[in-house]
Formats: C-alpha cells, structure tokens, sequence
C-alpha cells in the first residue's frame, strides 16, 4: 500500500475518525472529518497534477481538503481559482527502532490506550499540560498526530521524550513502520529524531 494512504488510515484511528474507503477511482481515498472547517479530505498517493486536477474537478462542496504526495511546483499550477493553498507539509517515516529519551526532571508521562489509539500527555510536577501527542495504530503502521508542546514548556526535550514514549506503546502493538505528515514546525525535530523524509505534501481547501 502506497505510505500516503497507509499514513491516512493510522491518521483515523488517531483522530477517531472512521476509516478511510475507496473513491473517485482506485488511488484515491475519502474519510469524513465532520468539523465545520473541515467536512472531509480525499487523500492521494504519488499523484501528477493530472490527476490531482482530476479530483479537484469532482469537489462540489465547500471545506474540503485534498491532500497530494507530490512537489509543490507539480501540483500548484493545477489548483483551481479560489481553492486554498495549506502550509508546506511532508511525510516522513522510521523504522521499528525507537530511539531513548529521558525525560525531564520534574515532569511525568501518562498513556491512555484505546483499540487502535495511544495518547501521551506530559505534566509538570504541579499537574499542568506540558506536552502531548497521539498514536494511531493500522497493521503494522504506526502513525503519530499532534506531537505539542505549549510555548512555557519548550526546549526540555518534551518533544522527544512525548515520541519516545508513544514509540514503545507503537513496539508493544508490533508496528514495524512509522509515519508522520511533519509541518515546518515539527520537521527539524523528527529528522533528528532518524525521520527520513519520502514525499512532500501538498494540502489544499475547496472554497466556501
């Protein structure tokens, strides 16, 4: 299966959304988001303009994102007029291994395990939110979502100790692959973490 889609259906199972199914032809997926910005996304593997345009043509409908794995400069000149162009974005992925991180003193973890879903929350040792991120789990697929840390926390290796932490909850599911759709935010933290990047990913908004 192509990693973008693969990264789409252990991205439901973080976000609690149902899984993604089959449309507009055999390489597209659609999942419902049901939020009022966001009313569903169509995901596409490694796809050309061409056909991105494509799926494009079929939205009918306001606040919905189409997601491309492919270069920037590929797909923008297909965009429809008035359609919303999203930051840059990429997948990334890692292997089975997880790297070590000790955590800060003065702060705790919490996991919260579902079915298919992890959540990691750091405190601080007065109980206030430090950090968190979520895990979903698909196969042998682990996708991580909403790795945060708040602004007072920062620089104490929160980050990597919330990564750490859901990557041993990934190991003990079996997850033999990793992935992550990174924002600029995020990406420089991963690829020290041994991320490898495999395609940038472009996200775009139907108008109102």
């Amino acid at each position: 299966m192509d990693d973008h889609f693969k990264w789409a259906f252990g991205y439901c199972a973080a976000r609690g959304y149902g899984p993604p199914v089959a449309a507009t032809d055999p390489s597209t997926l659609w999942f419902d988001a049901g939020k009022p910005d966001q009313a569903g996304r169509f995901i596409l593997g490694a796809a050309s303009g061409i056909a991105a345009a494509t799926v494009f043509a079929a939205v009918g409908a306001p606040n919905i994102f189409v997601d491309i794995a492919g270069a920037r400069e590929t797909i923008l000149p297909h965009i429809p007029p008035r359609w919303q162009p999203r930051d840059p974005m990429w997948l990334m992925a890692a292997g089975a291994d997880v790297p070590a991180a000790a955590l800060t003193p003065d702060f705790t973890i919490e996991v919260a395990e579902d079915t298919d879903r992890f959540e990691a929350i750091a405190r601080y040792a007065d109980g206030s939110l430090a950090a968190r991120g979520v895990l979903g789990i698909h196969g042998t697929t682990a996708v991580y979502d909403q790795i945060v840390t708040e602004p007072q926390f920062g620089r104490r290796g929160l980050g990597s100790a919330i990564m750490a932490e859901l990557g041993r909850c990934a190991a003990g599911r079996g997850a033999t692959e990793r992935l992550l759709v990174a924002t600029a935010d995020g990406k420089a933290l991963y690829e020290r973490l041994g991320w490898t990047l495999r395609s940038d990913i472009v996200s775009v908004i139907s108008p109102d």
